[in-house]
């Protein structure tokens, strides 16, 4: 069984939540991962593949760093207080104990989805920079993913509901009474929705910092103004050859593991950037 550590630790007044996993000596390779989790309903479709991505990295050598941030998971807070600058703060804290603990010679981030737009954004506010972003469908497009998140709060309603959503008025205002302001269960609230606009545009340059990026998406040219402007970051564009629907809660007890995209993760993180 692989080892592992609970830690509660602070973000100033936030109390976070997380798991570290500590490599063996005898393959320990003295580079550390910090996972960032998606948000919301995608967070709990991802929870068995971050343990399995966990697991992977452990046994190969790399120390690595699970956790929640404030208002999700086991970390203090309610999901309304869930926002996106909060949540870069918050990786940016989880960084710093990673450093603590692992005492690495080389440091990576890897998040899915809006997890890992936060580890993007969270590695430009590290003074000691990165070795490799390795994001998988990251949301590059603030408002495109609030409308994705609307749409599938509505389907999810109408489905739960059936023909009685399309007919009863007063049971659509009880239960949606605003399109944006919730997400499959979860909050999203006026500052989340503004942050994810202002922080993630439609075709905004790229917001990282590090010495590798390796994204794998489903259509490679969505992130074509991210490449033009990561400067002298190394670029890495592969499929991700998956048609997962992250955003639904209507598979719960499915277990989601793309096995490529744990081999893509070992094979990225084995390579050492040029310019590290």
């Amino acid at each position: 069984m692989p080892e592992f550590e609970p830690i509660r630790f602070h973000n100033d007044a936030r109390e976070l939540f997380g798991l570290y996993l500590p490599s063996a000596a005898s393959v320990r390779r003295r580079h550390a991962v910090l996972l960032c989790s998606p948000f919301g309903q995608e967070a709990i479709r991802a929870s068995r593949l971050y343990r399995v991505l966990g697991d992977r990295l452990q046994a190969a050598g790399f120390d690595v760093l699970r956790f929640d941030y404030y208002g999700t998971g086991d970390s203090a807070g309610d999901d309304a207080e869930f926002d996106l600058d909060g949540a870069v703060r918050d990786a940016v804290r989880a960084a710093a104990l990673l450093r603590e603990r692992s005492t690495p010679a080389r440091l990576s981030f890897a998040g899915l989805r809006l997890g890992a737009s936060i580890a993007a954004l969270a590695s430009a506010e590290l003074p000691q920079g990165l070795d490799h972003l390795v994001l998988f469908e990251p949301i590059d497009d603030g408002p495109a993913y609030l409308s994705a998140l609307i749409d599938a709060n509505r389907t999810a309603l109408a489905s739960a509901f059936s023909s009685r959503w399309s007919i009863d008025a007063a049971l659509r205002a009880f239960n949606l009474p605003g399109d944006d302001t919730e997400s499959l269960g979860f909050a999203t609230t006026p500052a989340l929705r503004a942050q994810l606009a202002l922080r993630l545009p439609a075709g905004g340059r790229w917001p990282g910092q590090s010495r590798a990026l390796h994204i794998l998406a489903a259509n490679g040219q969505t992130y074509a103004s991210w490449r033009n402007t990561a400067g002298a970051t190394r670029v890495v564009v592969q499929p991700s050859r998956s048609d997962i629907d992250w955003a639904t809660n209507s598979a719960l007890n499915n277990a989601i593991v793309p096995r490529p995209w744990i081999e893509a993760l070992l094979a990225a993180l084995d390579e050492v950037p040029a310019n590290a």
